[in-house]
């Protein structure tokens, strides 16, 4: 019997009751995990969605998302945010992974996105290996075993992990530990044949410079503008010239009051290793600073760069600074704060650079509040020798979101007028019918072509026809059979042409009547229908929404169908 064919798996339901699905692919690759990496590996997560998708044409893969190097004991990874962002905004409705322990491997919060969040937002969850399907009418029957999967994920992760800790824990206080080389303090290398740190001649004579400039009563940016105006490479920027990193953000990294602050206080350059100063109690947990008191000190571990009286001296200075800070005035608090509301969304239009917000302190007893401001974080961490301020007040920011999605509203109306007016078009009606009609059709002609396909092999077995007839008569029909493949899978395409474009044009019509009942802009909302803020330096305020143009996608369609000759 031949194959069956991948078409030949579509679908025998009408067209009209088919769901748009568009999935999103989601990979993930921790060793920390103790995953296997050929098992595991990013390429085979690929080939098994692939091979399901062959299946399943009736899903459309929009995009893939992957981490590789994140535990799946918490949600803050790069590639699963994104995804996120894109389900929520509704490019996506559907998430294909591997199996459940890609998705996470934190009980709760993994039972939390499978059983809430997922289904709330109308979300398709696909389990491949774990045969699980969230729109399947039997997923319960597979959902019953998934609790005690994410269980045993759950306990292995944190098992492999504490065996981890425990090991570099016993390291630790042996004076036998040392980090990756991306982790060595500014002023050494790693020598990991010996277990130690050796001294780097440049950048230790930099560090000494330093800590005189400190000892000689210099502050923190004053020291950062003098190694700047000598083009002294800054740590991230020497490290990218050296080719231990390759980030971009590094070209043009330079010297910052918070690199000389923590320089001037790090027990590292008088020999001492220090370790712990920032960890998790448990796997799972965010990493917490820690009081000077638990940290693992081993004195004397490497060579010192700085002198114990030099740097004494240093720490007094540092300490009669923070004393002197202690004194000042309370200064008058700010009225609203939108910083939350806006944290990650407003940028710089000329450098590109985040603009970080600011606060203004107003006089001690002033009758107006202290303001809170936006600026270039490439003019503020630059030593403001690199773009312009831009400045910006948060109250300006928010009037202007805030007109820009009145606007919207007002659009609102009139788009979804279109969009009622599109489902009833006699053009639209005829071109699905004919959509419909020709997909059937071609189906039929495609299934014919494979028929004679299967009976021509079975006559090659038969005797029938001899190997030449066979291969000539296979050539005929493979070409046959390709070309209306594509005739079809075309025919599918617009037959889902109009749900397509209503599904983007209603997606953004929700979040618009949203808006309209809420008191005040939300974060999620905000995220929603805008996808970034640029300042220019003219302090122009431009608002990029996620859907600039909520006409767009009826109009393609309309085009499509040849209703509109022309797009403006």
């Amino acid at each position: 019997m031949a194959r069956k064919s991948r078409v030949n798996r579509l679908k025998e339901a009408a067209p009209e009751e088919e769901i748009l699905i568009l999935a999103g692919e989601y990979g993930r690759l921790s060793v920390e995990d103790g995953d296997d990496i050929e098992q595991n590996s990013i390429g085979n997560q690929q080939k098994i969605t692939l091979h399901y998708l062959e299946e399943h044409p009736e899903i459309k893969l929009v995009d893939t998302y992957y981490d590789n190097g994140y535990t799946g004991m918490n949600y803050e990874r790069p590639g699963f945010i994104r995804m996120f962002k894109d389900l929520k905004s509704g490019r996506i409705n559907c998430v294909i992974v591997k199996d459940i322990s890609r998705l996470g491997r934190h009980f709760v919060m993994t039972s939390e996105f499978v059983e809430r969040t997922f289904p709330e937002m109308g979300v398709r969850l696909i389990c491949i290996n774990d045969s699980y399907d969230s729109m399947d009418g039997n997923a319960d029957a597979s959902a019953l075993t998934m609790p005690l999967k994410m269980v045993m994920n759950d306990y292995y992760v944190k098992d492999i992990s504490n065996k981890i800790r425990s090991s570099i824990s016993a390291k630790m206080t042996g004076g036998e530990f040392i980090p990756a080389a991306g982790s060595i303090p500014y002023g050494y290398v790693r020598n990991a044949e010996f277990t130690t740190y050796d001294i780097d001649p440049e950048p230790a004579e930099v560090v000494k410079k330093i800590y005189q400039l400190r000892a000689s009563g210099e502050s923190f940016n004053a020291i950062a503008r003098i190694l700047n105006e000598k083009n002294i490479p800054s740590p991230g920027k020497l490290r990218l010239l050296r080719g231990i990193t390759k980030a971009k953000k590094y070209e043009n990294a330079l010297w910052i009051r918070g690199t000389i602050r923590k320089i001037c206080s790090d027990q590292v350059y008088i020999g001492n290793r220090i370790h712990g100063k920032v960890k998790r109690d448990k796997v799972g947990l965010e990493k917490k600073r820690r009081n000077e008191e638990e940290w693992q000190v081993i004195e004397n571990a490497h060579p010192a760069i700085i002198s114990v009286p030099l740097y004494e001296k240093v720490q007094q200075i540092n300490k009669e600074e923070l004393q002197r800070r202690g004194k000042f005035e309370h200064r008058a608090e700010c009225g609203n704060d939108y910083r939350d509301l806006f944290r990650g969304m407003v940028f710089c239009a000329e450098c590109q650079s985040p603009m970080g917000a600011g606060k203004g302190c107003a006089r001690p007893n002033a009758k107006t509040p202290s303001r809170i401001f936006y600026d270039c974080n490439g003019y503020r961490y630059s030593a403001h020798t690199q773009c312009s301020s831009h400045y910006v007040r948060q109250e300006t920011l928010m009037q202007a979101v805030t007109d820009t999605l009145n606007q919207q509203i007002q659009v609102a109306v009139d788009v979804e007028q279109l969009a009622d007016r599109l489902k009833r078009m006699p053009k639209v009606v005829c071109y699905q019918n004919d959509a419909e009609n020709h997909y059937a059709s071609v189906s039929a002609k495609r299934k014919n072509v494979e028929a004679k396909m299967e009976q021509l092999l079975i006559e090659l077995t038969q005797k029938v026809i001899d190997r030449r007839e066979y291969d000539y008569m296979k050539k005929q029909y493979a070409k046959k059979y390709e070309e209306l493949l594509q005739e079809e899978t075309k025919a599918l395409s617009d037959i889902r042409a109009k749900d397509a474009a209503l599904s983007v044009t209603e997606k953004w019509l929700d979040a618009i009547k949203k808006y309209q009942k809420i008191p005040s802009i939300e974060r999620g909302l905000l995220e929603l229908l805008v996808a970034r803020i640029e300042i220019s330096e003219d302090r122009t305020i431009k608002i990029i929404l996620n859907y600039e143009d909520p006409y767009q996608p009826i109009l393609e369609f309309l085009q499509r169908i040849e209703v509109v000759k022309d797009v403006s």
